[in-house]
Protein backbone atom coordinates (compact mmCIF):
# COMPACT_ATOMS: atom_id res chain seq x y z
CA UNK A 1 0.00 0.00 0.00
CA UNK A 2 1.05 3.72 0.03
CA UNK A 3 2.14 6.01 2.70
CA UNK A 4 -0.15 6.85 5.03
CA UNK A 5 -3.03 9.18 3.78
CA UNK A 6 -6.45 9.75 4.44
CA UNK A 7 -7.57 6.28 3.97
CA UNK A 8 -6.64 2.91 6.84
CA UNK A 9 -5.18 1.10 3.73
CA UNK A 10 -3.01 -1.67 5.11
CA UNK A 11 0.22 -2.66 3.05
CA UNK A 12 0.30 -6.26 2.33
CA UNK A 13 3.61 -7.14 1.33
CA UNK A 14 5.59 -4.19 2.60
CA UNK A 15 6.92 -1.00 0.30
CA UNK A 16 9.36 1.78 0.73
CA UNK A 17 7.15 5.02 1.81
CA UNK A 18 7.91 6.49 -1.70
CA UNK A 19 6.43 8.94 -3.86
CA UNK A 20 6.19 11.86 -6.22
CA UNK A 21 9.84 13.98 -5.42
CA UNK A 22 8.68 17.88 -4.97
CA UNK A 23 11.61 19.22 -4.79
CA UNK A 24 12.10 18.68 -1.08
CA UNK A 25 15.99 18.80 -0.63
CA UNK A 26 15.95 22.74 -0.82
CA UNK A 27 13.96 22.77 2.14
CA UNK A 28 16.45 21.53 4.56
CA UNK A 29 19.29 23.35 6.15
CA UNK A 30 21.83 20.62 6.25
CA UNK A 31 22.82 18.02 8.99
CA UNK A 32 21.35 17.41 12.30
CA UNK A 33 22.74 18.09 15.36
CA UNK A 34 21.50 21.68 15.45
CA UNK A 35 23.31 24.30 18.60
CA UNK A 36 20.57 24.10 20.95
CA UNK A 37 21.09 28.41 21.38
CA UNK A 38 19.51 28.46 17.93
CA UNK A 39 16.23 26.19 18.76
CA UNK A 40 14.56 27.48 21.39
CA UNK A 41 14.35 24.69 24.73
CA UNK A 42 12.66 22.22 21.88
CA UNK A 43 12.10 18.58 23.73
CA UNK A 44 8.71 17.92 24.17
CA UNK A 45 6.84 14.18 23.08
CA UNK A 46 5.67 14.31 18.83
CA UNK A 47 2.21 13.04 18.98
CA UNK A 48 1.22 11.61 16.08
CA UNK A 49 -2.42 9.63 14.90
CA UNK A 50 -2.30 6.85 12.89
CA UNK A 51 -5.13 4.60 12.19
CA UNK A 52 -4.22 0.77 13.06
CA UNK A 53 -2.73 -0.98 15.55
CA UNK A 54 0.47 -2.28 15.29
CA UNK A 55 0.70 -6.41 14.97
CA UNK A 56 4.77 -6.46 15.47
CA UNK A 57 6.86 -4.50 16.10
CA UNK A 58 9.77 -7.05 14.34
CA UNK A 59 10.43 -5.46 11.03
CA UNK A 60 11.20 -8.36 9.54
CA UNK A 61 7.82 -9.35 10.01
CA UNK A 62 5.62 -5.98 9.64
CA UNK A 63 2.69 -5.66 6.69
CA UNK A 64 1.95 -2.65 8.34
CA UNK A 65 2.03 0.46 6.21
CA UNK A 66 2.07 2.94 9.16
CA UNK A 67 4.80 1.21 10.65
CA UNK A 68 6.83 0.63 8.00
CA UNK A 69 7.17 4.04 8.47
CA UNK A 70 7.22 4.02 12.44
CA UNK A 71 10.51 1.05 12.85
CA UNK A 72 12.74 3.68 11.25
CA UNK A 73 12.47 4.93 14.61
CA UNK A 74 13.37 2.14 16.24
CA UNK A 75 15.90 0.29 13.31
CA UNK A 76 18.22 1.26 11.17
CA UNK A 77 19.66 0.18 7.18
CA UNK A 78 22.58 0.46 5.91
CA UNK A 79 21.06 3.47 3.45
CA UNK A 80 18.59 6.25 4.01
CA UNK A 81 16.53 7.95 1.38
CA UNK A 82 16.98 11.46 0.02
CA UNK A 83 13.91 13.83 1.17
CA UNK A 84 13.57 14.30 -2.22
CA UNK A 85 13.82 10.91 -3.95
CA UNK A 86 17.18 11.61 -5.71
CA UNK A 87 19.43 9.48 -4.07
CA UNK A 88 20.37 7.46 -0.91
CA UNK A 89 22.99 8.23 1.63
CA UNK A 90 24.82 5.79 3.48
CA UNK A 91 23.45 5.83 7.22
CA UNK A 92 24.85 2.38 9.17
CA UNK A 93 27.24 2.00 6.01
CA UNK A 94 30.64 4.05 6.35
CA UNK A 95 30.79 4.99 2.52
CA UNK A 96 29.11 3.72 -0.93
CA UNK A 97 29.03 -0.26 -1.86
CA UNK A 98 32.44 -1.12 -3.26
CA UNK A 99 31.58 -3.02 -6.27
CA UNK A 100 33.48 -6.34 -7.08
CA UNK A 101 32.21 -7.26 -9.71
CA UNK A 102 28.57 -7.63 -11.11
CA UNK A 103 27.27 -9.16 -8.65
CA UNK A 104 29.60 -9.04 -5.47
CA UNK A 105 29.66 -5.56 -3.71
CA UNK A 106 31.64 -4.86 -0.32
CA UNK A 107 30.11 -2.05 2.02
CA UNK A 108 32.31 -0.89 5.60
CA UNK A 109 29.98 -0.70 8.29
CA UNK A 110 30.02 2.12 11.10
CA UNK A 111 31.96 1.07 14.23
CA UNK A 112 29.94 3.75 16.54
CA UNK A 113 26.93 2.14 16.22
CA UNK A 114 24.94 0.42 19.36
CA UNK A 115 22.07 -0.79 19.71
CA UNK A 116 19.49 0.00 22.79
CA UNK A 117 21.10 -2.79 25.17
CA UNK A 118 24.64 -1.26 24.57
CA UNK A 119 25.60 -3.80 22.29
CA UNK A 120 27.79 -2.46 19.59
CA UNK A 121 26.16 -3.49 15.78
CA UNK A 122 28.65 -5.20 13.98
CA UNK A 123 29.14 -6.80 10.61
CA UNK A 124 27.72 -9.97 11.82
CA UNK A 125 24.39 -8.40 12.85
CA UNK A 126 24.22 -6.96 9.88
CA UNK A 127 24.75 -10.52 7.70
CA UNK A 128 22.62 -12.46 9.87
CA UNK A 129 19.44 -9.56 9.67
CA UNK A 130 20.05 -9.57 5.80
CA UNK A 131 20.41 -13.98 5.16
CA UNK A 132 17.60 -14.39 8.15
CA UNK A 133 15.42 -12.48 5.79
CA UNK A 134 16.99 -14.20 2.86
CA UNK A 135 15.64 -17.61 4.39
CA UNK A 136 12.32 -19.15 2.88
CA UNK A 137 11.88 -20.77 6.14
CA UNK A 138 11.54 -17.95 8.10
CA UNK A 139 8.55 -16.61 6.12
CA UNK A 140 9.29 -13.11 6.33
CA UNK A 141 6.81 -11.31 4.35
CA UNK A 142 9.78 -9.23 3.19
CA UNK A 143 11.65 -12.07 1.52
CA UNK A 144 10.63 -10.87 -2.07
CA UNK A 145 12.05 -7.55 -1.51
CA UNK A 146 15.81 -9.04 -0.86
CA UNK A 147 15.88 -12.15 -2.55
CA UNK A 148 18.43 -10.47 -4.67
CA UNK A 149 20.94 -11.27 -2.28
CA UNK A 150 21.87 -14.68 -2.24
CA UNK A 151 24.35 -14.18 1.00
CA UNK A 152 25.50 -11.87 2.92
CA UNK A 153 28.42 -11.84 4.50
CA UNK A 154 30.88 -10.68 7.41
CA UNK A 155 33.83 -10.42 5.71
CA UNK A 156 35.28 -8.31 8.57
CA UNK A 157 34.24 -6.92 12.00
CA UNK A 158 32.80 -4.27 10.48
CA UNK A 159 33.02 -5.24 6.44
CA UNK A 160 30.21 -7.39 5.18
CA UNK A 161 30.27 -8.69 1.12
CA UNK A 162 26.84 -8.89 -0.51
CA UNK A 163 26.73 -11.76 -2.97
CA UNK A 164 23.82 -10.95 -5.20
CA UNK A 165 21.77 -13.47 -7.39
CA UNK A 166 21.36 -11.10 -10.22
CA UNK A 167 22.25 -7.52 -10.70
CA UNK A 168 19.28 -5.19 -9.42
CA UNK A 169 18.39 -1.46 -10.67
CA UNK A 170 16.92 -0.59 -7.12
CA UNK A 171 20.01 -2.69 -4.73
CA UNK A 172 20.57 0.64 -2.72
CA UNK A 173 17.01 2.08 -2.46
CA UNK A 174 16.11 -1.44 -1.17
CA UNK A 175 19.12 -1.52 1.16
CA UNK A 176 17.45 1.83 2.95
CA UNK A 177 14.02 0.60 3.86
CA UNK A 178 12.59 -1.83 6.50
CA UNK A 179 12.87 -4.76 4.37
CA UNK A 180 16.83 -4.78 4.83
CA UNK A 181 16.25 -3.42 8.83
CA UNK A 182 19.10 -4.51 10.92
CA UNK A 183 18.39 -6.33 14.35
CA UNK A 184 21.16 -7.55 16.93
CA UNK A 185 21.90 -11.06 15.97
CA UNK A 186 22.43 -12.89 19.85
CA UNK A 187 18.96 -10.60 21.18
CA UNK A 188 16.74 -11.67 18.48
CA UNK A 189 18.20 -15.47 18.66
CA UNK A 190 18.29 -15.35 22.47
CA UNK A 191 14.52 -14.13 22.71
CA UNK A 192 12.87 -15.93 19.27
CA UNK A 193 10.91 -14.07 17.04
CA UNK A 194 7.23 -14.17 18.92
CA UNK A 195 9.00 -12.21 21.69
CA UNK A 196 11.43 -9.98 19.83
CA UNK A 197 8.20 -9.22 18.04
CA UNK A 198 6.86 -7.40 21.44
CA UNK A 199 10.09 -6.38 22.81
CA UNK A 200 12.11 -5.35 20.06
CA UNK A 201 15.81 -4.22 20.70
CA UNK A 202 17.08 -1.67 17.54
CA UNK A 203 20.07 0.86 16.95
CA UNK A 204 17.46 3.58 16.36
CA UNK A 205 17.09 7.22 17.69
CA UNK A 206 14.26 5.83 19.58
CA UNK A 207 13.45 2.47 21.63
CA UNK A 208 9.85 1.50 22.78
CA UNK A 209 9.07 2.33 26.13
CA UNK A 210 4.95 1.27 26.09
CA UNK A 211 2.69 -0.23 24.07
CA UNK A 212 -0.86 -0.17 24.84
CA UNK A 213 -2.85 -2.36 22.14
CA UNK A 214 -5.44 -0.43 20.68
CA UNK A 215 -4.61 2.67 22.03
CA UNK A 216 -0.75 3.85 22.31
CA UNK A 217 2.60 3.29 21.30
CA UNK A 218 5.02 5.76 22.89
CA UNK A 219 8.70 5.98 21.72
CA UNK A 220 11.38 7.18 23.85
CA UNK A 221 14.83 9.10 22.75
CA UNK A 222 18.05 7.00 22.91
CA UNK A 223 20.63 9.23 23.90
CA UNK A 224 23.23 6.86 22.75
CA UNK A 225 22.29 6.78 18.72
CA UNK A 226 25.04 7.51 16.51
CA UNK A 227 23.61 10.40 14.96
CA UNK A 228 23.02 12.74 18.09
CA UNK A 229 20.79 12.08 20.99
CA UNK A 230 17.03 13.78 19.42
CA UNK A 231 15.90 16.85 20.76
CA UNK A 232 12.54 15.58 21.41
CA UNK A 233 11.93 13.71 24.45
CA UNK A 234 9.74 10.87 22.69
CA UNK A 235 6.83 10.37 19.95
CA UNK A 236 3.98 9.03 20.75
CA UNK A 237 1.58 7.36 17.98
CA UNK A 238 -2.28 7.09 19.08
CA UNK A 239 -4.72 4.72 17.63
CA UNK A 240 -7.30 6.51 15.83
CA UNK A 241 -9.25 4.99 13.16
CA UNK A 242 -11.40 7.94 12.26
CA UNK A 243 -9.44 10.94 10.65
CA UNK A 244 -12.18 13.29 11.64
CA UNK A 245 -11.78 12.72 15.36
CA UNK A 246 -7.65 12.72 14.69
CA UNK A 247 -7.68 16.24 13.01
CA UNK A 248 -10.48 17.73 16.23
CA UNK A 249 -7.43 16.51 18.24
CA UNK A 250 -4.91 17.65 15.79
CA UNK A 251 -6.41 21.60 15.61
CA UNK A 252 -6.68 21.46 19.71
CA UNK A 253 -3.28 21.02 20.14
CA UNK A 254 -3.90 17.26 21.87
CA UNK A 255 -1.74 15.42 18.86
CA UNK A 256 1.04 17.15 16.39
CA UNK A 257 0.49 15.25 13.48
CA UNK A 258 -2.60 14.02 11.09
CA UNK A 259 -4.00 12.95 8.02
CA UNK A 260 -6.77 15.69 6.53
CA UNK A 261 -9.54 13.81 4.69
CA UNK A 262 -10.53 15.57 1.34
CA UNK A 263 -13.74 17.19 3.08
CA UNK A 264 -11.38 18.54 5.86
CA UNK A 265 -8.98 20.36 3.66
CA UNK A 266 -10.06 23.63 3.53
CA UNK A 267 -10.86 23.80 7.42
CA UNK A 268 -7.63 22.79 8.17
CA UNK A 269 -6.31 25.66 5.81
CA UNK A 270 -8.05 28.12 7.17
CA UNK A 271 -6.30 26.88 11.03
CA UNK A 272 -3.81 28.95 12.29
CA UNK A 273 -3.02 26.10 14.45
CA UNK A 274 -2.51 23.81 11.65
CA UNK A 275 -0.17 23.80 8.44
CA UNK A 276 -0.60 21.60 5.76
CA UNK A 277 1.61 19.61 3.67
CA UNK A 278 -0.29 17.49 0.46
CA UNK A 279 1.72 15.60 -0.88
CA UNK A 280 1.86 12.82 -3.86
CA UNK A 281 1.86 9.22 -3.45
CA UNK A 282 3.21 7.16 -5.74
CA UNK A 283 1.31 4.12 -5.21
CA UNK A 284 -1.64 1.83 -6.15
CA UNK A 285 -5.27 1.70 -4.98
CA UNK A 286 -8.55 0.14 -6.67
CA UNK A 287 -9.99 -3.47 -6.26
CA UNK A 288 -8.66 -6.39 -7.71
CA UNK A 289 -11.29 -9.06 -8.84
CA UNK A 290 -11.06 -13.30 -7.71
CA UNK A 291 -9.93 -14.94 -11.18
CA UNK A 292 -9.97 -18.34 -9.10
CA UNK A 293 -13.29 -19.04 -8.71
CA UNK A 294 -16.92 -17.39 -8.91
CA UNK A 295 -18.59 -15.51 -11.32
CA UNK A 296 -15.43 -13.82 -12.76
CA UNK A 297 -13.46 -16.59 -13.80
CA UNK A 298 -14.24 -15.92 -17.22
CA UNK A 299 -12.30 -12.89 -18.84
CA UNK A 300 -15.58 -11.22 -20.63
CA UNK A 301 -16.95 -11.16 -16.98
CA UNK A 302 -13.98 -9.14 -15.79
CA UNK A 303 -14.10 -6.83 -18.86
CA UNK A 304 -17.64 -6.64 -18.39
CA UNK A 305 -16.86 -4.66 -15.31
CA UNK A 306 -14.73 -2.18 -16.86
CA UNK A 307 -17.84 -1.03 -18.84
CA UNK A 308 -19.43 -0.95 -15.65
CA UNK A 309 -17.47 1.48 -13.97
CA UNK A 310 -16.95 5.00 -14.25
CA UNK A 311 -13.26 5.64 -13.26
CA UNK A 312 -13.48 9.21 -12.46
CA UNK A 313 -16.53 8.38 -10.38
CA UNK A 314 -14.50 6.15 -8.34
CA UNK A 315 -11.61 8.05 -7.60
CA UNK A 316 -14.35 10.82 -6.87
CA UNK A 317 -16.11 8.73 -4.64
CA UNK A 318 -13.02 7.21 -2.63
CA UNK A 319 -11.06 10.75 -2.53
CA UNK A 320 -12.47 13.57 -3.68
CA UNK A 321 -9.49 15.78 -4.89
CA UNK A 322 -6.72 13.77 -3.07
CA UNK A 323 -5.79 11.47 -6.16
CA UNK A 324 -5.53 11.25 -9.63
CA UNK A 325 -5.96 8.35 -12.24
CA UNK A 326 -3.70 5.42 -12.36
CA UNK A 327 -2.49 4.14 -16.06
CA UNK A 328 -1.97 0.26 -16.24
CA UNK A 329 -2.18 0.03 -12.40
CA UNK A 330 1.05 2.49 -12.44
CA UNK A 331 0.59 6.13 -10.99
CA UNK A 332 1.00 8.91 -13.40
CA UNK A 333 3.64 10.19 -12.31
CA UNK A 334 5.68 6.56 -13.16
CA UNK A 335 4.26 6.51 -16.42
CA UNK A 336 5.50 10.01 -17.05
CA UNK A 337 8.77 9.63 -15.77
CA UNK A 338 9.00 6.37 -18.61
CA UNK A 339 7.21 7.70 -20.94
CA UNK A 340 4.88 5.27 -21.63
CA UNK A 341 2.72 5.19 -24.30
CA UNK A 342 -0.17 6.40 -21.99
CA UNK A 343 -2.87 7.61 -24.16
CA UNK A 344 -2.26 4.98 -26.06
CA UNK A 345 -3.03 2.67 -23.05
CA UNK A 346 -6.11 4.75 -22.03
CA UNK A 347 -7.64 4.07 -25.58
CA UNK A 348 -7.10 0.68 -25.33
CA UNK A 349 -7.64 -0.33 -21.89
CA UNK A 350 -9.92 2.07 -19.85
CA UNK A 351 -13.48 1.81 -22.17
CA UNK A 352 -16.06 4.60 -21.44
CA UNK A 353 -19.21 3.60 -19.37
CA UNK A 354 -21.31 1.40 -21.32
CA UNK A 355 -23.79 -0.54 -19.08
CA UNK A 356 -25.58 -2.56 -22.07
CA UNK A 357 -21.77 -3.76 -23.21
CA UNK A 358 -21.03 -4.77 -19.97
CA UNK A 359 -24.97 -6.97 -19.71
CA UNK A 360 -23.40 -8.32 -23.08
CA UNK A 361 -20.34 -9.53 -21.95
CA UNK A 362 -22.06 -11.21 -18.48
CA UNK A 363 -23.95 -12.72 -20.78
CA UNK A 364 -21.66 -13.73 -22.71
CA UNK A 365 -19.72 -15.55 -19.88
CA UNK A 366 -23.22 -16.85 -18.88
CA UNK A 367 -24.15 -15.22 -15.79
CA UNK A 368 -26.62 -13.05 -17.61
CA UNK A 369 -27.20 -10.82 -14.59
CA UNK A 370 -28.84 -13.36 -12.05
CA UNK A 371 -25.94 -13.50 -9.53
CA UNK A 372 -24.58 -12.06 -6.32
CA UNK A 373 -21.41 -10.07 -6.26
CA UNK A 374 -19.71 -10.07 -2.53
CA UNK A 375 -17.68 -7.22 -2.37
CA UNK A 376 -15.15 -6.83 0.69
CA UNK A 377 -13.53 -4.08 1.93
CA UNK A 378 -11.65 -2.57 4.97
CA UNK A 379 -13.14 0.38 7.63
CA UNK A 380 -11.90 4.00 5.77
CA UNK A 381 -13.37 6.39 3.90
CA UNK A 382 -11.62 5.90 0.93
CA UNK A 383 -11.70 1.85 0.97
CA UNK A 384 -15.89 2.68 1.49
CA UNK A 385 -16.02 4.86 -0.97
CA UNK A 386 -14.88 2.50 -4.33
CA UNK A 387 -16.47 -0.29 -3.20
CA UNK A 388 -19.65 1.38 -2.57
CA UNK A 389 -19.58 2.98 -5.80
CA UNK A 390 -18.62 -0.60 -7.45
CA UNK A 391 -21.69 -1.71 -5.58
CA UNK A 392 -23.75 0.84 -7.03
CA UNK A 393 -22.89 0.38 -10.60
CA UNK A 394 -23.73 -3.52 -10.46
CA UNK A 395 -27.02 -2.82 -9.55
CA UNK A 396 -27.35 -0.30 -11.66
CA UNK A 397 -28.07 -3.42 -14.10
CA UNK A 398 -29.63 -6.02 -11.82
CA UNK A 399 -27.13 -7.08 -9.76
CA UNK A 400 -26.89 -7.92 -6.44
CA UNK A 401 -24.02 -6.78 -4.50
CA UNK A 402 -23.19 -6.59 -1.30
CA UNK A 403 -20.43 -4.91 0.40
CA UNK A 404 -18.84 -6.21 3.65
CA UNK A 405 -16.75 -4.46 6.19
CA UNK A 406 -14.03 -6.84 7.65
CA UNK A 407 -11.09 -6.38 10.17
CA UNK A 408 -7.58 -5.75 8.59
CA UNK A 409 -7.13 -9.54 10.28
CA UNK A 410 -9.57 -10.53 8.11
CA UNK A 411 -9.30 -8.71 5.09
CA UNK A 412 -5.13 -10.47 5.16
CA UNK A 413 -7.16 -13.82 5.11
CA UNK A 414 -9.51 -13.29 2.43
CA UNK A 415 -6.35 -11.77 -0.01
CA UNK A 416 -4.79 -15.07 0.89
CA UNK A 417 -7.53 -17.68 0.90
CA UNK A 418 -9.52 -16.47 -2.28
CA UNK A 419 -12.51 -15.61 -0.13
CA UNK A 420 -14.29 -12.89 -1.98
CA UNK A 421 -15.31 -11.70 -5.52
CA UNK A 422 -13.82 -8.36 -5.63
CA UNK A 423 -11.82 -6.71 -2.55
CA UNK A 424 -10.15 -3.18 -1.72
CA UNK A 425 -6.74 -3.23 -2.59
CA UNK A 426 -3.97 -0.30 -2.22
CA UNK A 427 -0.30 -0.64 -2.58
CA UNK A 428 2.44 1.61 -2.36
CA UNK A 429 5.58 0.78 -5.06
CA UNK A 430 7.79 3.74 -5.22
CA UNK A 431 8.76 5.42 -8.15
CA UNK A 432 9.57 2.44 -10.52
CA UNK A 433 7.58 0.15 -12.55
CA UNK A 434 8.85 -2.92 -10.26
CA UNK A 435 7.04 -1.84 -7.78
CA UNK A 436 4.06 -2.54 -9.35
CA UNK A 437 4.25 -5.41 -11.76
CA UNK A 438 7.14 -7.34 -10.31
CA UNK A 439 5.23 -7.10 -6.60
CA UNK A 440 2.33 -6.85 -7.36
CA UNK A 441 1.82 -9.26 -10.33
CA UNK A 442 4.58 -12.08 -10.55
CA UNK A 443 4.35 -15.62 -10.30
CA UNK A 444 4.79 -16.33 -6.37
CA UNK A 445 5.43 -20.27 -7.11
CA UNK A 446 8.40 -18.76 -8.99
CA UNK A 447 9.63 -17.15 -5.97
CA UNK A 448 12.77 -18.86 -3.68
CA UNK A 449 10.50 -21.30 -1.77
CA UNK A 450 7.55 -20.42 -3.44
CA UNK A 451 4.38 -20.09 -2.01
CA UNK A 452 3.07 -21.43 1.65
CA UNK A 453 0.47 -24.31 1.24
CA UNK A 454 -2.55 -21.98 2.83
CA UNK A 455 -1.75 -18.93 0.46
CA UNK A 456 -3.81 -18.52 -2.59
CA UNK A 457 -1.99 -15.61 -3.78
CA UNK A 458 -1.57 -11.94 -2.78
CA UNK A 459 -3.71 -10.17 -5.18
CA UNK A 460 -5.87 -11.44 -8.56
CA UNK A 461 -3.06 -11.84 -10.86
CA UNK A 462 -2.00 -15.05 -8.33
CA UNK A 463 -5.59 -16.10 -8.96
CA UNK A 464 -4.77 -15.93 -12.97
CA UNK A 465 -1.84 -18.08 -12.42
CA UNK A 466 -3.50 -20.62 -10.40
CA UNK A 467 -6.98 -20.75 -12.16
CA UNK A 468 -4.99 -20.88 -15.54
CA UNK A 469 -3.45 -24.05 -14.08
CA UNK A 470 -6.72 -25.62 -12.35
CA UNK A 471 -8.73 -25.17 -15.55
CA UNK A 472 -5.85 -26.85 -17.91
CA UNK A 473 -5.72 -23.03 -19.90
CA UNK A 474 -2.28 -23.79 -21.51
CA UNK A 475 -2.66 -20.37 -23.71
CA UNK A 476 -3.14 -18.47 -20.68
CA UNK A 477 -0.33 -20.12 -18.95
CA UNK A 478 1.98 -19.36 -21.61
CA UNK A 479 0.90 -15.70 -21.78
CA UNK A 480 1.65 -15.74 -17.48
CA UNK A 481 4.92 -17.87 -17.78
CA UNK A 482 6.12 -15.14 -19.94
CA UNK A 483 4.53 -12.14 -18.01
CA UNK A 484 6.81 -13.49 -14.81
CA UNK A 485 10.15 -13.66 -17.11
CA UNK A 486 9.31 -9.87 -18.30
CA UNK A 487 9.09 -8.28 -14.67
CA UNK A 488 11.87 -10.93 -13.30
CA UNK A 489 14.20 -9.64 -16.22
CA UNK A 490 13.40 -5.98 -15.61
CA UNK A 491 14.88 -5.66 -12.70
CA UNK A 492 17.65 -8.05 -12.96
CA UNK A 493 19.56 -5.85 -15.40
CA UNK A 494 20.49 -2.24 -14.71
CA UNK A 495 19.62 -0.85 -18.58
CA UNK A 496 16.72 1.21 -18.56
CA UNK A 497 16.08 1.12 -22.57
CA UNK A 498 15.82 -2.87 -22.20
CA UNK A 499 13.21 -2.43 -18.99
CA UNK A 500 11.14 0.12 -20.85
CA UNK A 501 10.84 -2.55 -23.23
CA UNK A 502 10.28 -5.65 -21.14
CA UNK A 503 7.67 -3.42 -18.83
CA UNK A 504 5.43 -2.36 -22.52
CA UNK A 505 5.66 -6.10 -23.28
CA UNK A 506 4.18 -6.76 -19.78
CA UNK A 507 1.35 -4.26 -19.90
CA UNK A 508 0.43 -5.72 -22.61
CA UNK A 509 0.24 -9.30 -21.64
CA UNK A 510 -1.48 -8.00 -18.60
CA UNK A 511 -4.21 -5.59 -19.36
CA UNK A 512 -6.59 -7.71 -21.64
CA UNK A 513 -6.70 -10.11 -18.60
CA UNK A 514 -8.56 -7.18 -16.30
CA UNK A 515 -7.27 -8.78 -13.28
CA UNK A 516 -8.38 -5.30 -11.19
CA UNK A 517 -9.82 -2.19 -11.21
CA UNK A 518 -7.27 -0.22 -11.10
CA UNK A 519 -8.90 3.25 -9.74
CA UNK A 520 -6.46 6.15 -8.59
CA UNK A 521 -2.84 7.09 -7.14
CA UNK A 522 -2.81 8.84 -3.68
CA UNK A 523 -2.40 12.10 -2.74
CA UNK A 524 -2.58 12.57 1.14
CA UNK A 525 -2.62 15.93 3.08
CA UNK A 526 -1.36 15.58 6.59
CA UNK A 527 -1.32 18.23 9.25
CA UNK A 528 0.97 19.70 11.49
CA UNK A 529 0.37 21.36 14.85
CA UNK A 530 2.49 24.63 14.78
CA UNK A 531 3.96 23.75 18.07
CA UNK A 532 6.35 21.46 15.90
CA UNK A 533 9.44 23.19 14.68
CA UNK A 534 12.54 21.89 12.29
CA UNK A 535 10.05 19.02 11.17
CA UNK A 536 9.00 19.09 7.30
CA UNK A 537 6.91 15.92 6.08
CA UNK A 538 8.30 14.96 2.35
CA UNK A 539 6.95 12.28 0.26
CA UNK A 540 10.73 10.20 0.48
CA UNK A 541 11.67 10.97 3.92
CA UNK A 542 11.84 8.50 6.21
CA UNK A 543 12.85 8.69 10.50
CA UNK A 544 11.86 12.54 9.47
CA UNK A 545 11.78 14.20 12.87
CA UNK A 546 15.67 13.07 13.56
CA UNK A 547 17.56 12.33 10.17
CA UNK A 548 20.62 13.61 8.42
CA UNK A 549 18.41 17.00 7.49
CA UNK A 550 15.96 18.17 9.68
CA UNK A 551 15.79 17.88 13.81
CA UNK A 552 12.11 18.54 15.36
CA UNK A 553 11.24 19.38 18.08
CA UNK A 554 8.08 20.61 20.17
CA UNK A 555 8.07 24.45 21.19
CA UNK A 556 4.65 25.08 22.59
Amino acid sequence: MSMEDTTSDIDRRRVIKSTAAIGAAGLFAGCVGTDPDETGDGGGTFRIATPDEVETFDPRMNQMVWYSTAAHYLFDSLFMLEPDGSGVVPHLADGELEEVDETTFVVDIRDDVYFHNGDQLTAEDVAYSLNWVRNPDNDSPNLSNVEFIDEAEATGEFEVTLHLEYQFALMEQELATMNAAIVPMDVAEEMGQEEFAQSPIGSGPFELANHDPSATVELEAYDDYFLGEPALDGLEYRIIPEAEVGFVELADGTIHQSSVTDALVDEAESNDAVETHQLDTFNFQGLIINCLEGPFEDVRAREAVQYLVDYDELLTGAVGDLGGRSVAHMPQGVVDAWDFPADEWRERYYPEQDHDRARELFEAAGLDTDFEVDIVTLSGEAMRGRATVLQHEFEEVGIDANVREVSDGEWLDSLDNGTFDINTYGWGGGDDPDGYYYRMFRDLTNDDGGMNDDVVGHSSIGYLYEGARARGDDDLLEDLERFDELVRAARETTDRDERYEYYVEAVEILMPLYPVIGVYSAEGVTGVHTDVQGYQPTEFGEQEVFNHWQEARIDD
